[in-house]
C-alpha cells in the first residue's frame, strides 16, 4: 500500500494524448533522475546512441531501415545496438552500427554492468517492454525515446523522456520502426531492409552445395517458424513442390532452424514427397547467415511468415509468402518481386486491411497457391539465379 502510494506521488506521469509530433512527458522523478546523471556525465564531442531491439530475428531485420536512417541522420555518432541472444547470428551482417551487445536472459549481469559504467546521449527503445525500459533507465541517456503505446505501462513509462506517436496497427512494421529514427532527425525516403553477408559466409555456399550433391539451379522452401499455427499442411507443401519441380526442372532446397518441430515438419513433407532426386535438405544444419546466402543464390523463395522471408526481401529474390493467423499488411515484402497469399483468400490477394482477421493455414488450398505461382511465374519470366541484388538484374 505504502509503496503504491509513493510511486503514484513520485514516479507516475500525467500522460498527454498521443500526437503526431510527440511531446516530452513531464515526470517529477524523471527530471530528478536526469539532473543527477547529467552532473556525472562528462562533455561528449561525439554523440553516443544506444538502440534497443530485443525481439527476434525477423523484427531485427525489419529494424535495419531504421538503423540505416539513424546512421544517415547522425553520421558521426557512435551507435551501439543491444539485441537478444536469439538474434545474435545476424550481428556480423549489420555494418550500419559501431557496436553490438547481446542480452542473454540467463546470464544478463555482464550487460547490466556495462550499462552501469557507460553513458549515452540517446536511447532508442524499439522493443517497448519492461526489460527494454529497464535498459533505457540504466542507459542514463539524456533522451530516452520509445513508442507511445508504452504509456499504457504506468509502472515503466515514466522512464522515457519522449514517446513517439506511431500506430503499430496501421503501419507496416518497417514504417513503424522508422518513426523513431524520424524523431531524432531523419527526413528522407524509407531505406530498404539490409544485411551484408560476410565474405566467409558467401564463400562457404559452393562447398556446402557440393557436399550435399546439389549442382543444378534450385528454389528454396522454408516451411517452418517458431509458431506452429503458421505451418501449412505437409501434404500440401509436397504437392506444390512436386508440381514446381516438374514444371520448372529445378531442384528444391529446404532451409529452416534447428527447432524440433521445424525438423519434424520438414520430415513430414519429405515423407509425403517420397523418394526423389530433386529435393535437398539443409534445415537445422547451417547457421542463419549461411541460410541467407542460400536464399540469395536461389531462383525464388517459398515460405511462411518468418525471418527467412525477410531475408528474401533483403536480396530482392522473387518470393511467395504464405500467411494465416498473422496479418500480412504489417509484414509483407515490399519489393516488386515479392507477393503474399492469405489463408481464406483467392490467388489474387493483396494485403490492404490492417484490421483483417486471420484464418487457420488449413484454409489455404494447394490449388490457390499453384494458381498464384502461375501468375507470378508469368510476371517473373525467366527467373535468374541470385547474385545479391535482384532489383538490378530484373
Amino acid at each position: 500500500m505504502y509503496r503504491s502510494a509513493l510511486l503514484e506521488a513520485v514516479a507516475f506521469p500525467e500522460f498527454y494524448p498521443a500526437t503526431q509530433q510527440s511531446r516530452p512527458i513531464p515526470f517529477r522523478f524523471a527530471n530528478f533522475y536526469d539532473l543527477f546523471f547529467a552532473s556525472l556525465r562528462p562533455g561528449l564531442g561525439m554523440k553516443s546512441v544506444l538502440v534497443v531491439q530485443l525481439k527476434r530475428i525477423g523484427d531485427l531485420i525489419l529494424t535495419t531501415p531504421a538503423l540505416v536512417a539513424l546512421r544517415q541522420a547522425m553520421p558521426q555518432a557512435k551507435i551501439t545496438l543491444l539485441i537478444d541472444r536469439y538474434s545474435e547470428e545476424v550481428a556480423p551482417a549489420l555494418p550500419m552500427v559501431d557496436e553490438i551487445l547481446t542480452y542473454d536472459r540467463e546470464r544478463s549481469l555482464p550487460i547490466w554492468l556495462k550499462l552501469l559504467f557507460r553513458e549515452y546521449d540517446y536511447c532508442l527503445d524499439f522493443t517497448g517492454n519492461d526489460r527494454s525500459a529497464l535498459v533505457a533507465f540504466f542507459s542514463k541517456a539524456a533522451d530516452r525515446v520509445s513508442f507511445s503505446f508504452v504509456a499504457r505501462r504506468r509502472h515503466s513509462a515514466w522512464i522515457y523522456t519522449d514517446l513517439v506517436s506511431s500506430s503499430v496497427r496501421d503501419l507496416h512494421t518497417i514504417d513503424h520502426y522508422l518513426d523513431l529514427s524520424r524523431f531524432v532527425g531523419f527526413s528522407g525516403p524509407a531505406p530498404e531492409p539490409t544485411i551484408r553477408l560476410p565474405e566467409d559466409v558467401v564463400r562457404s555456399v559452393p562447398e556446402i552445395l557440393r557436399e550435399i550433391g546439389l549442382s543444378m539451379p534450385f528454389f528454396v522452401v522454408h516451411p517452418g517458424t517458431a509458431r506452429r499455427e503458421k505451418y501449412w499442411p505437409a501434404e500440401r507443401w509436397a504437392e506444390l513442390i512436386r508440381y514446381l519441380c516438374d514444371r520448372l526442372r529445378l531442384a528444391c532446397l529446404f532451409t529452416g532452424g534447428s527447432d524440433r518441430s521445424e525438423i519434424e515438419h520438414i520430415r513430414a513433407i519429405r515423407k509425403e514427397l517420397g523418394q526423389t532426386d530433386f529435393v535437398f535438405n539443409l534445415a537445422g544444419q547451417i547457421p542463419f547467415l549461411v541460410t541467407a546466402a542460400m536464399i540469395r543464390q536461389s531462383r525464388f523463395f517459398l515460405g511462411v511468415d518468418t525471418a527467412a522471408a525477410h531475408v528474401a526481401s533483403v536480396f530482392g529474390r522473387p518470393e511467395l509468402v504464405l500467411f494465416g493467423p498473422t496479418n500480412p499488411f504489417h509484414w509483407h515484402p515490399r519489393h516488386p518481386l515479392g507477393r503474399v497469399l492469405r489463408a481464406g483468400s483467392e490467388s489474387s490477394y493483396q494485403p490492404s486491411d490492417p484490421k483483417e482477421s486471420g484464418h487457420p493455414m488449413s484454409d489455404l488450398s494447394t490449388r490457390t497457391v499453384i494458381d498464384a505461382m502461375e501468375g507470378f511465374l508469368d510476371r517473373w519470366g525467366e527467373v535468374p539465379a541470385g547474385t545479391g541484388s535482384c532489383r538490378a538484374e530484373l
